[in-house]
């Protein structure tokens, strides 16, 4: 039977070293590093019974039969199933039913469930309420073949005037609110649906902020027209990218200021961005279906509620 985990089942964890088996999700850690989640991690959250996750899981004694477990991202409105664990199939429907009302149950109003493009569980998950929202190419490399003479400033964490008449300077929080209309200009309607369309949704359906992450923004004549993110892990980086589609020139300015980023999740809808970096020598090495799971929710104040710039 599943159930949601306690204490002594991050115990019996421990003592099996569980969960074992392939995740068959794929977290963006896991892709960058190119290696599974740590246990450790998982046992240390479980414990603590840290408010910030959910898991559910079957047991047989000392044995996991199967597992799933999903943590906030940017805030407590959006929830990513990063760990699911299966010996059989057809539990994944029951699992992904079971950690999405846990979620619910903490304020989730869409869960994210980032998966290989060729995984079985895509049908399960869609059985779910899963719906596939967008495709995503992983791009890696070391040696960019392009020069780094115009990857100025904010590349290294400092405001910075580029060529031409746009500024580059560090994001700020003054400059959420243009950061959502930059992101309302540049997202497809379709996937707005499932990543946010007001405000805060889309707030807390990013991904939550690693140490030393490093940010920047670009604009003209004060308004925000481009965005990247260069985000570290461990000995490597990945990189993100957003541009204005009014301003053509602006992706080739981002991919210069995100010069030698290895590591690059480049959404289906963002094709410039993807053969800008395969000019530069970064190869593919896998292609993963982004699927999410909405839930309604009343507005509690409409007054307070962010609408759509």
């Amino acid at each position: 039977m599943i159930t949601a985990f306690h204490r002594g089942d991050a115990l019996r964890c421990m003592l099996a070293n569980a969960p074992g088996g392939a995740n068959l999700a794929a977290p963006t850690e896991s892709i960058v590093l190119c290696r599974p989640l740590r246990n450790t991690t998982f046992w240390r959250q479980s414990l603590a019974q840290n408010s910030n996750r959910v898991t559910v899981g079957d047991w047989n004694g000392l044995d996991l039969s199967s597992l799933a477990s999903a943590r906030v991202r940017g805030g407590v409105r959006a929830w990513e199933i990063d760990r699911l664990h299966l010996k059989e199939a057809e539990q994944a429907l029951d699992l992904l039913e079971q950690v999405v009302v846990a979620a619910g149950t903490r304020g989730a109003e869409r869960v994210f469930l980032r998966v290989p493009q060729d995984s079985q569980i895509v049908d399960e998950a869609r059985r779910a309420g899963f719906f596939p929202y967008y495709e995503e190419i992983h791009l890696t490399g070391d040696a960019w073949t392009g020069s780094s003479t115009k990857a100025l400033g904010s590349a290294n964490g400092h405001q910075a005037e580029t060529s031409g008449s746009y500024s580059a300077e560090d994001r700020a929080d003054p400059d959420n609110h243009g950061l959502f209309q930059l992101y309302c200009a540049a997202t497809p309607q379709q996937v707005r649906v499932g990543v946010g369309m007001t405000f805060d949704q889309w707030h807390d359906s990013g991904e939550r902020p690693r140490p030393h992450r490093n940010e920047s923004v670009m604009k003209l004549d004060g308004k925000i027209v481009g965005w990247r993110l260069r985000e570290p892990f461990g000995g490597t980086a990945a990189g993100q990218v957003l541009a204005h589609p009014a301003q053509p020139d602006m992706m080739p300015h981002l991919i210069e200021l995100s010069y030698g980023t290895q590591n690059w999740l480049i959404p289906s809808y963002q094709e410039n961005a993807a053969e800008l970096l395969a000019r530069q020598g970064l190869r593919e090495a896998g292609r993963y279906t982004m699927l999410i799971k909405t839930m309604t929710v009343p507005v509690l104040n409409r007054e307070l509620s962010y609408v759509e710039a």
